[in-house]
């Protein structure tokens, strides 16, 4: 999201009319469009139905007039602003009052185009009439509206976005803690100070999955800040050393080591090696990673993660999985062979993998068998 809102030159106009020629111009030019990737249109849309100082009706005809429902749930910008609709209290014509009257008020808005403004009071209808064989109040829209619009408003660090969806109701806490993870990430230590402040009594779990969030995010600044704040590191350092190491987020890794996160987690060997990446394996093993009595966990995660978001490479990983098996088995790490052969029964791929350790020069020394 840009900080000069792409709607800005928008709020000006006064009519349909004058918004139209405007429309996609603005969202190309701050690269918001429909062909732009994923959240930039939604999270244009949203911005512009929360934010904009337009009449609200306004700019729910806008919404409907141009918003592209390939891309965007425009139930949610109807949920938003329907109680505009609501008060304006608009008749339908004559010609369709039978049919849709018991959808409820209509939006009829002046424009100079006959067919564009029929459009508008049709894809309203229709919506509607969504929230009627959906069984879902449109009040529930609304709320929809301000939990994705706070959340949005986290991911960018707009504060003023984060402090008009609270006033509207926005729940910090909704989708287990979605915009305060979103903050973390995007290192938006203001934002959740604010957060923090609307927290409550769950104060606590909101840091918890905060500092996850940034340790996930590689954002060190924002750790520092979230332990001023009262996380136990103690009890949630574990759980952000596995995520880091997860993110391959080295940094984070091992500023969490260096402030007394403890190490000695059964999740953290399986989740560096779901990298495949030696050196974040290492580190792990370094740091004192622990696998409770059994290290299929660690197998399966490096005979099983196809982790595409951590590389830019087009691969299958297939020599990867090789070298960290290895690496495992260097450090004196083999599963029971029980557990082994039957995670290997009736995977063909998991036993290729296997096949090409033992053919390693080293095989001998690793001391390892494929199961019959």
């Amino acid at each position: 999201m840009s900080h000069t809102p792409w709607y800005l030159p928008l709020e000006n106009c006064r009519t349909l009319d004058e918004i139209g020629p405007l429309w996609h111009g603005l969202l190309d030019e701050h690269q918001s469009g429909p062909t732009w990737p994923e959240p930039r249109y939604a999270d244009a849309m949203l911005q512009f139905a929360g934010m904009s100082s337009l009449p609200p009706q306004l700019k729910l005809g806008a919404l409907l007039a141009w918003g592209s429902a390939f891309d965007v749930d425009l139930r949610l910008a109807l949920g938003a602003l329907l109680e505009a609709v609501l008060e304006a209290d608009q008749p339908w014509p004559d010609a369709v009052a039978a049919s849709v009257s018991d959808n409820g008020a209509a939006l009829m808005l002046e424009t100079a185009d006959p067919w564009l403004g029929a459009f508008i009071a049709g894809r309203m209808a229709g919506l509607r009439e969504t929230f009627v064989h959906d069984g879902v109040r449109p009040d529930a829209w609304q709320a929809a509206f301000w939990k994705r619009f706070l959340e949005m408003a986290c991911r960018h660090g707009d504060l003023e976005a984060v402090r008009r969806a609270l006033e509207q109701g926005a729940d910090p806490l909704a989708d287990s803690g979605a915009a305060s993870a979103a903050a973390a990430a995007a290192g938006a230590d203001t934002v959740l100070a604010c957060l923090l402040d609307h927290a409550g009594d769950a104060r606590r779990p909101m840091l918890e999955v905060a500092f996850a969030a940034a340790a996930a995010a590689n954002a060190t600044d924002t750790l520092a800040f979230l332990l001023t704040q009262g996380v136990d590191i103690t009890s949630g350092g574990s759980a952000a050393l596995a995520v880091a190491a997860r993110q391959l987020a080295i940094e984070a890794f091992e500023w969490l080591l260096e402030h007394g996160a403890d190490a000695r987690d059964k999740d953290l060997l399986a989740a560096a090696a779901s990298t495949l990446d030696e050196t974040m394996v290492e580190l792990a093993l370094a740091a004192g990673a622990d696998v409770d009595g059994s290290a299929l966990p660690a197998f399966l995660a490096a005979l099983d993660s196809t982790p595409w978001e951590l590389y830019s490479v087009e691969t299958e990983f297939f020599d990867w999985r090789v070298d960290v098996l290895a690496l495992l088995l260097r450090h004196g790490l083999r599963p029971d062979a029980g557990e082994l052969a039957a995670a290997l029964r009736g995977d063909e791929r998991r036993r290729e993998v296997i096949e090409a350790l033992l053919e390693r020069d080293d095989a001998g020394e690793l001391g390892l068998s494929l199961p019959e």
